[in-house]
């Protein structure tokens, strides 16, 4: 499984997210802030603050995470 090198947080609530085998993924976090796990994230600063943690997780703070797996798993779905 590819490590996540890099995030990055566009105004449209979507994450570009560059792998360690330099693919990149647009991942559309809009529907998920309807739900009460990522709801948090609707003010774009707060959604504008995610990092990198053990090249496999997207963590907000102490408000929420999500790693690459389930990312994986939604986009599969």
């Amino acid at each position: 499984m590819s490590k996540i090198v890099n995030v990055i947080p566009n105004d449209d609530y979507t994450l570009t997210i560059t792998l360690g085998n330099n693919h990149q993924i647009i991942y559309n976090m809009g529907p998920r802030l309807q739900a009460v796990r990522f709801s948090e994230l609707a003010e774009l600063e707060r959604f504008k603050a995610v990092r990198v943690e053990h090249g496999n997780t997207l963590v907000w703070g102490g408000l929420c995470e999500i790693t690459i797996d389930e990312i994986f798993s939604i986009m599969e779905r």
